[in-house]
């Protein structure tokens, strides 16, 4: 594999050792077991120590690895069943996020969200680099008014990016409604309809999780 596929160029320091983890995970640099330090990732991301030990502590708490002492870090095992876990409990933080944004989220960004999504779903146009539909969950976990659920949809949403990342337009290629399952989900919400919004984001989200597993069984084929 090479290297640019490993290190996006676009990004810098902890964000670039994160993905460019979880890129040599999917695409089967590492297997579980094998141990990686602080010092050859600083060498091979091409970063200091310090961004390597803040990626780490992310992994970690994304179950990514184990951080062992005198050890560095122990890379855990990746396939379709842990895949698979990881879209579970996004699914949990994303559930409750929608129930409490229900109630809170600003109308005008509702409005905004769907124009856009019936732009991109009139005119074919693809959501680039899943823009859009970044904002979307983003502004979802504001408007929960959490913080603490705020901080760790952003953690499953950087695994989420990555594997779009990886799998490229085969994962397009089989979540073909989900400009549709977007604007379900903000019609209930301009609505105020809680069970409507949790509903349709659940709908979304096991669509999204069967997607992401069959692009990876592509992708391992």
């Amino acid at each position: 594999m090479s290297l640019a596929v490993m290190k996006p160029n676009s990004l810098a320091g902890k964000a670039q050792v994160v993905r460019g983890v979880i890129h040599g995970l999917l695409h089967g640099r590492w297997t579980g077991g094998e141990r990686l330090t602080e010092h050859s990732a600083a060498e091979l991301f091409e970063v200091s120590r310090t961004p390597v030990r803040e990626a780490f502590l992310e992994l970690e708490a994304l179950g990514m690895l184990q951080l062992k002492r005198n050890c560095g870090a122990v890379l855990g095992a990746f396939g379709g069943r842990q895949l698979a876990e990881l879209y579970s409990v996004r699914t949990l933080l994303e559930l409750e996020a929608v129930r409490l944004a229900a109630s809170r989220m600003d109308g005008e960004m509702i409005r905004r969200l769907i124009s856009g999504f019936e732009v991109l779903q009139s005119t074919g146009a693809d959501d680039e680099d899943w823009a859009l539909d970044r904002v979307l969950h983003f502004e979802i976990a504001v408007a929960s008014d959490n913080l603490r659920l705020k901080a760790e949809i952003s953690r499953y949403g950087t695994l989420v990016q990555t594997v779009r990342e990886v799998v490229g337009k085969r994962f397009c290629a089989v979540h073909s409604t989900s400009l549709e399952e977007h604007l379900t989900i903000l019609h209930r919400l301009r609505a105020g309809d809680e069970a409507g919004a949790v509903e349709a984001m659940g709908r979304h989200l096991e669509n999204a999780r069967n997607s992401a597993l069959e692009a990876f069984s592509g992708l391992s084929a």
